[in-house]
């Protein structure tokens, strides 16, 4: 698939919210990994990855975002998602990772829940 991924970070509060926007698929996941092992090590522990604009998420996404809730959580945090096209929540449901995060149908859901 291979079109681009556009990451933005953003703190709201104690939370960071990181917003994806394109694909992400085995040739943008490190982007992301890189991304995300950067906030953890500048000592961030909460992430919403916001999914409103993420067009197609492949296995190795899932993988990705998989290997960074692990991080997350082994240093006391979390990493959850926000509002997933039907598209994407798909993949979610089909892979029964829906059991392994939090999603959460808006930002504003995901945030407050934390």
């Amino acid at each position: 698939m291979s079109e681009t991924l556009n990451i933005k970070a953003n703190r709201k509060s104690d939370v960071v919210v990181v917003t994806l926007e394109g694909s992400l698929d085995a040739d943008t996941a490190p982007k992301l990994d890189k991304a995300i092992s950067k906030l953890l090590a500048d000592g961030e522990h909460k992430i919403v990855c916001d999914l409103k604009s993420l067009k197609f998420i492949s296995s190795a996404g899932l993988g990705t975002l998989s290997a960074a809730r692990k991080k997350l959580k082994g240093a006391d945090g979390d990493l959850r998602l926000a509002s997933p096209t039907p598209e994407v929540l798909d993949v979610f449901e089909l892979l029964s990772f829906t059991r392994i995060f939090t999603i959460s149908p808006t930002l504003e859901e995901a945030l407050r829940d934390f």
